[in-house]
């Protein structure tokens, strides 16, 4: 036991709340009216209470008195020492600096190799922050490094060097990891990196993957277990077992409230933050804690995607059908694409080592990981790049790595610069214009200084242009609203990952054409970049793998990113950027593209509605009038349009669609609605056919909240209308385009602004029967750059 009595974690510092002086009522009230001079002394006590009230719900920011000692951030990282302690003892630790890879040797003045300098093992924390809100209150004691790296240290108060302030989910992890007998060593980011020192902290975020790489195991912390985590735990153990899994799911209803308990744990809050894909993906081991209970990742990943494999069918014969378990779509939430993810962004070693990336960086931003929230919008590109296989590359004639400046991170770029030199990027490297249909791009926020500078101009968010896709338009919306279930339609583009399996080929594959408009004398082009930024020097060895004549493997650059360096060849990855300043704007908020009108909207329908309420006048527009006469036949252009023409996974629509399609009709309501949602519910006397449900279930993903329209059809070939489906946005007068590179038609709206001038703005994606697979291009071959020929005109399109 350590020389003094440890204090109980109960233990408060003196009172921080201000005292509130006598307020001087009556000196104030010889100032104002007659009738303000008559109130009487209670009450002003009553004002007065009031106003303690008030300061004292204020919630006090402690101020840590603990001062990082500077470390080479180089080549070092701090960790922290959880010194020995139970019970009610209070949370003391030591911080000390570590390499974060051994020196590959040193060499004595004779020649001969000294040895290896010790790096030090330690476990690293993957936790939630907490609310942004919360206020860090509990307090920490911080002890100087003495030097000791055993397994128990006894400190003095000599030792002292200051206190720390932690939030509430962290001071939890520490007590939870803490052992009674021995120290533990963790790394944990808001202690170990110097928050208010921004050059370490840019240089450390920077390592943060091999921070978690080079870890003896990472901790996944979801917090302070409740009454049901045995259980929920226990169920997961259960649900390995492949025999017990397949009786539990024969009769799901006996294990109804488990089903539920997983659904819970898939939406705890830790699965919702971006930069856990890094924490986890790269780590050798991983384990995940809730409470006491504890569990492998790999087992914990494995029981829920088995869980997922059965999702439909239990969600349809267990979970109750107006509870909250049904709205919450457990294919939307951070746990089920991480488990997702980490399976298939690496090739791994039997050890856990990275082999090999395998997926892009569209992908990942666009597409795979759109359940995580970032607080930083700038980190929906930047936490991932160290995922992504396309993110470095080797230049030709020096073999170093290089970075395409387009992605590399700098904060000081402004929201527009990082979303547009993405796009830049994505469309460059697929030579598609997909990108603009993928709903990714978190909404921006105005900083401090642009509100001061903006006054009470009413506006909270930075303008963008409407050809930036915005995650709110995704099917489920911002990563925080997840939890409230589906608010549009899927995307008619689909994901990227299907590996130039496109769902459409509205463009018959044509090229993009494409101009991002700057501040620049010349906009930038469709030619690839030349400058790029070195993130470090290749020397001979670093792929031990590599052959004589061969080129260097990126897929395990991971092992070779910023590695200690002892030649000091390549100063740190932040550090060479120079100091930080504010980026001038470079992109003026215009797209250019090219491509043509199919027609004009003319009528529009009301939007669908609840989870699928689809109005009479949308059915009528595509052939189904209300009541439908005798022996009415369902038409192609109707049953095709509801589920998109497509099957699950963008296969093609099956026949016997229409024949559910026409018996679903037989179900609209009086006025002739046709609610999808309560035609899926199971009835008691005649249950929903299967096969009904599966074609719902489809339609319900394509029409969710959309419109359906129909054109003039006064540009198409046979002048007949189109119909069609999109946007709830579009409105009479809209254009139905074909952009050249854009695999599906988009809805635009041209803006006059005097002059004979004018732009366009993007309303979005939309199916039109007939026209996605490259029909309006039969006959026609425009060859790149594009341009106008006899009775057909190509357009250039300036969005806006």
């Amino acid at each position: 036991m350590p020389p003094y009595p440890r204090d109980n974690l109960n233990d408060q510092p003196e009172s921080d709340t201000p005292v509130i002086r006598n307020l001087q009522i009556g000196q104030r009230a010889q100032t104002l009216d007659p009738g303000t001079r008559a109130k009487t002394a209670t009450e002003s006590q009553a004002i007065r209470s009031r106003f303690q009230k008030i300061v004292k719900s204020v919630p006090v920011v402690r101020t840590n008195t603990y001062r990082h000692e500077p470390i080479d951030y180089d080549k070092e990282i701090r960790i922290l020492k959880i010194l020995h302690g139970e019970g009610t003892q209070r949370l003391e630790c030591m911080l000390f600096p570590s390499k974060l890879h051994p020196e590959k040797e040193l060499v004595s003045g004779n020649g001969k190799a000294k040895g290896r300098v010790r790096k030090d093992s330690y476990l690293a924390l993957s936790y939630w922050w907490g609310d942004v809100h919360e206020v860090a209150g509990n307090k920490i004691t911080i002890y100087h490094d003495t030097g000791g790296r055993g397994l128990r240290q006894t400190m003095t108060d000599l030792n002292r060097s200051g206190s720390f302030y932690i939030r509430n989910n962290l001071k939890a992890a520490l007590l939870r990891f803490r052992d009674p007998h021995d120290d533990v060593n963790v790394w944990v980011d808001a202690i170990c990196i110097d928050q208010e020192n921004n050059t370490e902290k840019k240089a450390q975020v920077s390592r943060m993957h091999e921070v978690y790489t080079q870890a003896e195991n990472v901790c996944i912390w979801l917090g302070e277990g409740k009454e049901e985590t045995p259980e929920t735990f226990a169920f997961l153990r259960e649900i390995l077992d492949l025999h017990y899994f397949d009786e539990v799911v024969a009769d799901p209803k006996a294990t109804a409230s488990k089903w539920a308990l997983i659904i819970d744990l898939m939406s705890n809050r830790w699965f919702s933050r971006r930069w856990v894909i890094q924490e986890l993906a790269l780590a050798r081991k991983a384990s995940v804690l809730w409470g006491d209970e504890v569990l492998e990742w790999n087992n914990f990943a494995d029981a829920i995607a088995l869980f997922m494999t059965k999702y439909e069918e239990i969600k349809r014969t267990s979970l109750d059908p107006e509870g909250y378990h049904t709205a919450v779509d457990a294919r939307a939430l951070g746990a089920y694409t991480i488990v997702h993810a980490t399976t298939n962004l690496f090739r791994k070693s039997q050890e856990g080592r990275v082999k090999q990336r395998l997926l892009p960086l569209e992908i990942l931003v666009s597409s795979l990981l759109l359940a995580f929230e970032a607080s930083e919008p700038r980190d929906t590109i930047f936490a991932v790049l160290t995922l992504a296989k396309d993110s470095r590359f080797i230049e030709e004639n020096t073999d170093a790595i290089m970075e395409d400046p387009r992605i590399s991170p700098d904060y000081d770029k402004t929201l527009l610069d990082v979303y547009a030199d993405f796009m830049n990027y994505c469309i460059e490297k697929s030579q598609s214009l997909d990108i603009l249909c993928r709903y990714w791009a978190p909404l921006p926020k105005l900083t401090p200084e642009q509100k001061i500078k903006l006054g009470n101009s009413g506006r909270d968010k930075e303008e963008m242009p409407t050809w930036v896709p915005f995650i709110s338009h995704s099917a489920f919306g911002e990563p925080h609203g997840v939890l409230g279930g589906r608010v549009n339609g899927d995307s008619f583009v689909g994901g990227p990952e299907r590996k130039g399996q496109q769902t459409y080929n509205a463009s018959n594959n044509l090229r993009a054409w494409f101009k991002f408009g700057t501040y620049e004398s010349e906009p930038s082009t469709n030619l690839a970049r030349r400058s790029t930024f070195p993130v470090n020097l290749m020397r001979p060895g670093s792929f031990s793998s590599t052959k004589a004549g061969e080129r260097p493997n990126l897929s395990n650059i991971q092992e070779n990113v910023n590695h200690s360096r002892s030649d000091g060849a390549m100063k740190d990855l932040a550090a060479a950027r120079g100091p930080s300043f504010p980026s001038p704007e470079k992109y003026d908020g215009t797209l250019s593209v090219r491509g043509f009108c199919l027609d004009q909207v003319h009528e529009v329908s009301g939007r669908v509605m609840g989870k699928g309420i689809i109005p009479a006048e949308a059915l009528r527009m595509g052939g189904w009038p209300h009541p439908p006469p005798k022996g009415q036949e369902v038409p192609d252009q109707l049953w095709r349009t509801l589920v998109a023409d497509r099957g699950p996974n963008g296969t093609s629509a099956p026949g016997w669609y229409r024949r559910t399609c026409l018996e679903c009709l037989q179900h609209t309501d009086r006025v002739g609605d046709l609610d999808i949602e309560a035609l899926m519910k199971s009835r008691p006397i005649r249950p929903t056919p299967s096969t009904m449900i599966t074609f719902l279930e489809r339609a319900q993903q394509i029409v969710w909240g959309r419109r359906f329209f129909r054109t003039k059809g006064n540009r198409t070939k046979n002048k007949e209308p189109l119909f069609c489906l999109g946007s709830p946005d579009v409105r009479e007068g809209d254009l139905v385009c074909i952009i050249f590179g854009c695999s599906v038609p988009v809805v635009l709206r041209k803006v006059s602004t005097g002059g004979g001038h004018a732009h366009y703005e993007v309303i979005g994606e939309c199916y039109v029967h007939g026209m996605m697979d490259g029909e309006a291009l039969e006959g026609r071959k425009p060859m790149y750059p594009y341009g106008g020929r006899k009775n057909w005109v190509v357009s250039t399109f300036k969005l806006k």
